[in-house]
């Protein structure tokens, strides 16, 4: 009878490790023609949009980052200063190939309007690391399986303090917080909220794009400290099919208007049939730009 058991376990062993084998083995093989199918894609960015590899030092990480920069049409030949938007998960934003397969099309949709006389802006698209899940969390999340030690609240200030002065010096820049938007989607939707409140001095408009505000709570409560608050933009846009998302945002629209910012100066889009993907913030960034950058 102990054989048997012994005999039983010992098998149910084999046959897991087995099945973990094959599985890592289905998996690399998806992962390999993942790439290979990537490789055939071709490059879609604008010819105005710049990769700047490796070229701004991140001191609290002792590394270099890179930036994904669009400069509008004839800014080379004009001598206009340009509003500037700092959008988070930079590579998602310009090109399919460096995004394997989706992008927001954030060049095409300025271009666009562009020829149509509407007020352009530069976009410095900052990467991600590897880190993502602690550089998108200004503060840890409530959740027990969550990260409890993060960085968001650095990396933010890197934007702010490290990022922006060196695009100002570099480029035709209207650098008042007016024309200084922040941007970003899911964690980066809560960061750019966390930004426009805690750097209200920089940051005068935000792209609140699917907010993972189930993070911590406590962000409903940062705009207490914030003076500039009846002075800013912010556009929220989400996926009608992430209710919990679209609930946080309805949450954080009433909690504001109550502290007195103006409706007029809030907005929210709800996609529908859409959920937490990169379509939802493509068509939200075509619909919010001429809205955020209008004088309503």
């Amino acid at each position: 009878m102990k054989k048997t058991i012994i005999y039983s376990i010992i098998g149910l062993l084999v046959l897991g490790l087995g099945y973990k084998v094959y599985a890592n083995i289905q998996k690399r093989k998806a992962e390999k023609a993942h790439q290979e199918w990537v490789a055939t894609l071709p490059n879609t960015a604008s010819p105005n949009v710049h990769i700047l590899t490796d070229t701004i030092h991140v001191p609290y990480l002792n590394e270099k980052r890179t930036l994904a920069l669009y400069l509008p049409k004839g800014y080379e030949s004009d001598s206009m200063d340009y509003p500037v938007i700092y959008f988070l998960d930079g590579q998602s934003l310009f090109d399919q190939k460096i995004n394997e397969g989706a992008e927001w099309k954030v060049d095409e949709v300025l271009d666009s309007l562009g020829l149509l006389g509407q007020q352009q802006a530069i976009v410095v698209g900052i990467y991600n690391s590897e880190r993502r899940m602690k550089e998108y969390k200004p503060f840890p999340s409530t959740r027990w399986y969550s990260d409890w030690i993060v960085s968001g609240d650095l990396h933010a200030d890197w934007i702010a303090k490290t990022v922006k002065p060196w695009i100002d010096q570099r480029y035709r820049t209207q650098p008042q917080p007016e024309s200084t938007m922040i941007a970003g989607a899911s964690l980066g939707g809560l960061m750019s909220y966390y930004m426009l409140m805690e750097y209200s001095h920089v940051f005068g408009k935000a792209f609140v794009f699917s907010p993972s505000y189930w993070v911590n709570e406590v962000v409903y409560t940062l705009h207490e400290d914030n003076p500039n608050l009846i002075h800013q933009k912010i556009y929220f846009n989400a996926g009608e099919l992430e209710t919990p998302t679209v609930d946080g945002i309805r949450k954080m629209e009433q909690i504001l208007l109550d502290f007195g910012m103006p409706a007029k100066n809030m907005k929210l889009d709800v996609e529908k049939d859409l959920g937490h993907w990169h379509m939802t913030w493509e068509k939200g960034f075509q619909k919010s730009y001429p809205w955020m950058v209008s004088d309503d």
